[in-house]
C-alpha cells in the first residue's frame, strides 16, 4: 500500500478537462519547456547559475528559491550524494566551477568556427539530455489518476514468473535464425546492400620483378534491385574518402583503415577485406545523400568486372569464412540462451531474497565468505558461468568476427604496450596508501623536461594522429593553391577575434560550411590580415561564378542520369544500353571537364605539383581555387577544434580537476587495496591481455590456414571461452578479497543506484514513510484541480484543443522515429526482402513484450513510448548523420499553445509544493 501526497482539488465538478493521454502530454510539455530553459541558463551563464544548483555551490542556502528548481532538486538528491563525492573536501566543486567558466570562454571564442553541422550535433546531444531529464521527472511526478492506475496494476496485475526472470536478466536470448537475419541486414543501408565479397589478385611487372596486388571485389545491390560487381584497390578507398570529404565538408568522414601488416600476405588481405567492408558501411551510414551521391554510386558501379572461375572460388572461400564467424557467434548466443533458461529457475528465489531486508548485503557477503569460485552456491556459479560465456562471446565478436576487428585489436595492443605494468606493480606494493596515490599520479601526469606526460600520450595518441593528417592536408592544399596571401587570410580568419568575425558571420557564429559565399566574404574582409589585391579577390570571385555555372550543368545532367538509372520501368534493352554507358557518363560528369582537380592532385607528390603548375596542366585552376580554399578552411577548423580540446584537457584547472577526481575515487578504495592484493591482480590482468593477444593472432593464423585449405578447423571461438574460464579464478580471487575488506563502500553505491530508481518510482530519492499509516509516500499532483484553479472555465475548450494538438504532435514524432528504425533496418524503398521483414517483425514482437512488462511494473503507455525513443537515440548515435538538414525539414513543428504557456509559473509552484519543498525540509 502507498499514500499519495498531493494537493486537493477545490472543485468537485465531475467533468475533467483532459483525458489520460492529454493529461500526460500536457505535463510532459510543461516539464520539457521548463527544463530546457534551466539548461539554457546553465549553458549561457554558468557563473550565475551554479549557485542556484545548491549543495556545495550554495552552502548558506542563499539561493533556496532557485531559478533552476528542477536542476537543483536532481543535483542535491542524486549528484551530491554520490558515495565517492561525499568525501570531497570542497576543492572539486570550486575547480569544477572554474572549469565551466573556462569552457564557456572557449565555446564563446570558438563561435567564429562552428559550422551548422557541428551546431546540429551539439543540439542533438543537448536534446538527448533534456529528454532524459523530462522522462525521469515524468515518471517521478504522477497525477492522482496515474497513481490510482499504478496502484490498481500493482494489486491486480502481478507479473508472471517468466516475465520477472527475463526482466531481471536484462536482455533475452536471441535465436540463431534471428541473429543471422540481423547480421545479414547489417549491410543494407538506406536501401543499398554493400558487401566486400572477395579478393582478386592482380600480378604486375615493374622494372625487374613481378608484384601481386589485391583488388577487393565489391558486390552491391541498389534500391532499384540492380546488382554490380566491381574491383577496387586499397588506394581507391582512400581516394573515395578524399573526394567525399571535399564534396561534403559538413560531414566528418572516418579515415580509411591502414593496410594490415600480417605475417602472410593472404592473411593480411583477408583482414583488409573485412576492415574495408566495415569502413564502407560506416561511410554509407553517415547520410542518405552520401549513399545516393554521384561519387558513391560511381564507386560501387563503374567498371563492372566479369566473374571468372578464380573469383568464384575465392568468393566461396570468403563466404565460408564469414559464415564460420556468424556460426560461432550464433553458437555463443545459443549457449548463453541455455544459461538464461537455467537462470530462470532460480530468479524467483533470488528476487525474493533481494527484496527481503538485508538481501543485497547477503548477496555481496557471499563474495566475501567463499574464497573459491567453485565453493559458491550453485545459483551464483551458474551466474558466473553465464557471465564467462557472455564475456567470451563479446571478445570473439570485437577482436575476430566484426569487420572492425583489426582496428579494435590494433588499438588494444597499442594501449597494452604503453601501459607500464611492472612500474605500477612496484608502486602498488608500497605500504603507504598516500604514497601509492602520489606515485600513480606522478607516473601518469609527470612531464619530465616539459615533455608530454604518459597520460597525455595514452589519451591523445589518436587525436594527434588526426591533427597530423590534417596538417599534411594543409601543406598540400597551400602548395596547390599557390597563393600565400589567400592561405594566410583563411588561417587568420579561423583564429580571429569574435568582434572581427561578427562582421562576416551572423546567426551567433553559425554558418553553412557548404556555402562558398563565406569564402568570398572572408577574402573581401578588410579586418582580417593580410590585405589582398583586387586581382586576388577577382580570382576567387570568378572561381565561384564559374563553379556555380559548372555545378548547375552537372546537377541538371545528374538528375537526368540518376532518374534513368533508378527507373525500374526501363526495358531490358535499355538496361543493357545503360549498364555501361550511363555509368561511364556519371563518372565522366564528375571527373573530366567538371570534377574539381583537388581529389586527384591530392595524391600526387609535391614535385609533381610544382611541375604540373608550371606546365599549365591545371586547366581548371581558376574555378577550383575556391573549392580548395573551402577545404583549407575546413581543415584549419578541424585542427583548431582538436587543439583547443587538448589544451582544455591538459592545461590549467582541468589538470587539477583530473587529479582531484583521482584522489576522490581512489581514497575510498585505498582502504581495501592492500588486503585485496591489487598489485598481483594488476599482473593477472596483464597476463590475461598477453594471452588474449596471442589468441587473436592465433585466430588470424587459423583463418589464413582455412583460406589456404578451403576447409574448416577447430573453432577459434572456444579459445576465447577457455581463456576466460582459465582466468576466472584469478578474477574471483580479486572480487573475494575486495568484498572481504569492504567497509560499506559497495553497499553505499548500491543504495545510491536504488535512490535513482526510487526517485523515478516515487519522486523521492530516499523512501519516505507516513508513520501513522506506515505507507510509502509518492509525489503526486492533482492536475485536474490545478487546471480548475488556474484556468477560467471559458478557456477549457481552447485548453483541450491545445492539449490534443500536443498529443498529436508527440504521436507524430514517435511514428517518425519508428519509420526511421524501419529505414535503418533496411525496410526502406526496394529492400523489403523476406529476411528484412522477418527481422523487423521479430523486433516489433520483442518491443511489445517489453512494453507489456514495463506496464506491469506501473509504467503508463506514454512512458513506455518515451523510453523507446530514448533507447533509440542512445543506441543509434552512429546514424547522427541522418539527423541533419533533412531531419530538420521533415521534423514536425510543435503547435503553438499560448494558453498552456501561461501556466508555466503556476506549474513550477505546483511541483514545488508537491516535491521540491521536501528537499528544503
Amino acid at each position: 500500500m502507498c499514500a499519495f501526497y498531493h494537493l486537493s482539488s477545490p472543485d468537485s465538478s465531475p467533468t475533467a478537462p483532459f483525458d489520460d493521454s492529454q493529461e500526460h502530454y500536457f505535463k510532459k510539455y510543461l516539464l520539457g519547456v521548463l527544463i530546457k530553459h534551466e539548461l539554457e541558463l546553465l549553458q549561457k551563464s554558468p557563473h550565475e547559475t551554479l549557485p542556484n544548483l545548491g549543495g556545495p555551490f550554495d552552502l548558506q542556502d542563499k539561493y533556496a528559491d532557485s531559478s533552476t528548481p528542477f536542476l537543483r532538486y536532481l543535483f542535491e538528491s542524486i549528484v551530491v550524494p554520490f558515495p565517492f563525492l561525499t568525501n570531497s573536501r570542497g576543492e572539486l566543486w570550486l575547480k569544477l566551477q572554474l572549469f565551466m567558466e573556462e569552457w564557456a570562454k572557449i565555446d564563446e571564442a570558438g563561435n567564429n568556427g562552428i559550422e551548422v553541422e557541428e551546431l546540429r550535433r551539439r543540439k542533438r546531444l543537448k536534446e538527448k539530455g533534456e529528454r532524459a531529464m523530462v522522462f525521469m521527472y515524468s515518471l517521478a511526478i504522477k497525477t492522482v489518476e496515474q497513481r490510482a492506475q499504478e496502484r490498481a496494476m500493482a494489486e491486480n496485475s502481478a507479473l508472471t514468473e517468466d516475465s520477472l526472470a527475463q526482466m531481471q536478466l536484462g536482455t533475452p536470448a536471441v535465436s540463431a535464425d534471428l541473429y543471422g537475419a540481423a547480421q545479414g541486414l547489417a549491410s543494407v543501408i538506406h536501401g543499398v546492400s554493400i558487401n566486400v565479397v572477395g579478393i582478386n589478385v592482380v600480378r604486375e611487372k615493374r622494372h625487374v620483378r613481378e608484384h601481386d596486388h589485391a583488388e577487393f571485389l565489391i558486390h552491391s545491390t541498389l534500391a532499384d534491385g540492380k546488382e554490380y560487381l566491381v574491383a577496387r584497390r586499397h588506394s581507391h578507398f582512400r581516394r573515395l574518402y578524399l573526394s567525399l570529404r571535399e564534396k561534403y565538408p559538413q560531414y566528418e568522414f572516418p579515415f580509411p583503415p591502414a593496410r594490415c601488416s600480417a605475417k602472410t600476405t593472404k592473411a593480411g588481405w583477408e583482414k583488409d577485406r573485412t576492415s574495408l567492408r566495415g569502413y564502407i558501411h560506416s561511410v554509407a551510414r553517415l547520410a542518405p545523400e552520401v549513399v545516393s551521391s554521384e561519387l558513391f554510386v560511381t564507386f560501387l558501379t563503374k567498371d563492372v568486372v566479369p566473374l571468372t572461375p578464380d573469383m568464384t572460388r575465392d568468393m566461396q572461400v570468403r563466404t565460408a569464412l564469414d559464415e564460420q564467424r556468424m556460426e560461432q557467434q550464433a553458437k555463443f548466443d545459443k549457449e548463453v540462451g541455455k544459461k538464461v533458461e537455467e537462470l530462470d529457475q532460480h530468479l524467483k528465489q533470488v528476487k525474493a531474497d533481494l527484496l527481503q531486508p538485508g538481501g543485497v548485503s547477503r548477496l555481496f557477503s557471499a563474495f566475501g565468505k567463499y574464497e573459491n569460485v567453485n565453493d559458491l552456491p550453485p545459483l551464483y556459479q551458474t551466474v558466473f558461468e553465464w557471465g564467462c560465456m557472455n564475456f567470451a562471446s563479446t571478445l570473439y565478436h570485437v577482436f575476430t568476427a566484426s569487420d572492425n576487428a583489426t582496428l579494435n585489436f590494433t588499438q588494444m595492443k597499442r594501449t597494452h604496450t604503453l601501459m607500464p605494468y611492472r612500474t605500477m606493480w612496484g608502486i602498488l606494493k608500497i605500504s603507504n596508501p598516500m604514497a601509492v596515490m602520489k606515485g600513480i599520479l606522478d607516473l601518469f601526469l609527470a612531464q619530465p623536461f616539459g615533455s608530454r606526460s604518459l597520460m597525455q600520450r595514452i589519451i591523445s595518441v589518436n587525436i594527434h594522429e588526426e591533427i597530423s593528417e590534417y596538417k599534411k592536408d594543409v601543406t598540400l592544399l597551400e602548395e596547390l593553391i599557390g597563393d600565400k596571401g589567400l592561405c594566410d587570410k583563411i588561417r587568420n580568419y579561423v583564429h580571429a577575434s569574435k568582434d572581427v568575425v561578427s562582421t562576416i558571420v551572423s546567426n551567433d557564429g553559425a554558418y553553412d560550411i557548404r556555402d562558398l559565399g563565406l569564402i568570398l566574404d572572408i577574402v573581401r574582409s578588410g579586418g582580417i590580415q593580410p590585405p589582398l589585391s583586387a586581382a586576388q579577390i577577382k580570382l576567387v570571385s570568378d572561381s565561384k561564378e564559374q563553379l556555380d555555372q559548372a555545378q548547375d550543368k552537372r546537377d541538371h545532367r545528374t538528375q537526368q542520369l540518376h532518374a534513368d538509372f533508378l527507373s525500374a520501368e526501363l526495358s531490358d534493352q535499355t538496361d543493357d544500353d545503360h549498364s555501361e554507358s550511363e555509368v561511364s557518363s556519371v563518372a565522366s560528369s564528375v571527373s573530366e571537364d567538371q570534377r574539381p582537380k583537388y581529389p586527384q592532385l591530392y595524391h600526387l607528390s609535391r614535385k609533381h605539383l610544382h611541375r604540373q603548375r608550371g606546365s599549365g596542366e591545371n586547366e581548371q585552376g581558376e574555378h577550383s581555387v575556391i573549392r580548395q580554399l573551402q577545404q583549407l578552411l575546413v581543415t584549419h577548423l578541424r585542427i583548431r577544434d582538436k587543439e583547443q580540446m587538448l589544451g582544455l584537457v591538459f592545461q590549467g584547472v582541468t589538470g587539477e580537476i583530473f587529479k582531484e577526481l583521482i584522489s576522490i575515487f581512489y581514497e575510498p578504495l585505498v582502504k581495501v587495496y592492500r588486503s585485496a592484493n591489487v598489485a598481483d591482480s594488476l599482473m593477472d590482468a596483464k597476463d590475461f591481455v598477453d594471452e588474449l593477444i596471442k589468441i587473436v593472432e592465433q585466430a588470424d593464423q587459423d583463418e589464413d590456414d582455412t583460406t589456404e585449405s578451403q576447409g574448416g578447423k577447430q573453432s577459434v571461438a572456444t579459445l576465447y571461452l577457455d581463456l576466460v574460464k582459465k582466468h576466472l579464478p584469478s578474477f574471483y580471487k580479486f572480487v573475494h578479497s575486495v568484498h572481504k575488506q569492504d567497509d560499506g563502500l559497495f553497499r553505499d553505491l548500491l543504495e545510491w543506484i536504488e535512490s535513482i530508481i526510487s526517485f523515478m518510482r516515487t519522486g523521492y530519492a530516499r523512501a519516505r514513510i507516513n508513520y501513522k499509516t506506515e505507507e510509502e509516500l509518492h509525489a503526486t499532483i492533482d492536475l485536474d484541480g490545478f487546471i480548475r484553479s488556474n484556468v477560467d472555465k471559458a478557456q477549457w475548450e481552447v485548453l483541450q484543443q491545445e492539449a490534443e494538438a500536443l498529443r498529436l504532435y508527440f504521436g507524430e514524432v514517435k511514428e517518425r522515429k519508428r519509420e526511421k528504425v524501419r529505414n535503418i533496418a533496411g525496410l526502406d524503398r526496394a529492400s523489403q526482402s523476406s529476411e528484412a521483414v522477418k527481422f523487423f517483425h521479430a523486433q516489433e514482437r520483442e518491443r511489445e513484450r517489453v512494453a507489456r512488462e514495463l506496464k506491469g511494473i506501473g509504467m503508463q503507455q506514454e512512458d513506455v513510448d518515451e523510453l523507446e525513443l530514448l533507447n533509440y537515440e542512445t543506441h543509434n548515435d552512429f546514424h547522427d548523420g541522418d539527423d541533419g538538414e533533412e531531419d530538420e525539414q521533415e521534423k514536425p513543428t510543435a503547435p503553438p499553445v499560448p494558453v498552456i504557456d501561461t501556466l508555466q509559473d503556476s506549474f513550477v509552484k505546483l511541483i514545488d509544493r508537491a516535491l521540491f519543498q521536501s528537499a528544503r525540509e
